[in-house]
C-alpha cells in the first residue's frame, strides 16, 4: 500500500509547478481549465451531432466554427439552427412512407365495404352466446 502512495506522490509532484502559489491565481487557473474543457466538449458534441444530422459540408463547417468561436452562445445558436431530425430518422420515415403507399395501393375495396372502409355489422345473433364465467 505504501508503495502505491509513494508512486502517486512522485507522479503528482511535478504537476502543481504549473499552478501559481497565490490561491486566487490558482483558482483562476482552475476556472480557466474548466472553461477550456467545457469548450472542447461543446465542439466535440457539436461535431458528432451535426455529422449525424446532415450531409452538407458547409453546414457542418459553419456549425463547428460558430461553436468554437463563440463557445456558449454559439452552442445555443447551433441548437436553434440544427436540423430537427437525424439522417437515420429521415431515411426511416421515407421507408415507412414507401411501405404505406405500397400497402394502400395493394388494398382493394370489396363491394360491401363502406366509403371509410368500415363494414356494417349485422344485428342478427347467429349463434349461442358463450358463457365466460368460471
Amino acid at each position: 500500500m505504501t508503495v502505491i502512495v509513494t508512486f502517486l506522490q512522485r507522479f503528482a509532484q511535478p504537476w502543481p509547478m504549473f499552478l501559481a502559489e497565490d490561491p486566487a491565481l490558482r483558482l483562476l487557473q482552475c476556472g480557466m481549465l474548466l472553461v477550456g474543457v467545457i469548450v472542447i466538449f461543446l465542439v466535440f458534441f457539436t461535431t458528432r451531432d451535426i455529422l449525424l444530422r446532415t450531409h452538407s459540408f458547409w453546414y457542418m463547417f459553419f456549425s463547428i466554427i460558430i461553436v468554437a468561436a463563440l463557445p456558449v452562445v454559439g452552442f445555443f445558436l447551433y441548437l436553434l439552427i440544427r436540423p430537427s431530425r437525424t439522417n437515420k430518422d429521415r431515411e426511416m420515415e421515407e421507408l415507412l412512407t414507401e411501405i404505406l403507399v405500397e400497402v394502400r395501393q395493394t388494398k382493394r375495396r370489396q363491394p360491401g365495404d363502406k366509403k371509410g372502409g368500415v363494414l356494417k355489422k349485422s344485428k342478427k345473433n347467429n349463434g349461442p352466446k358463450e358463457n365466460l364465467s368460471l
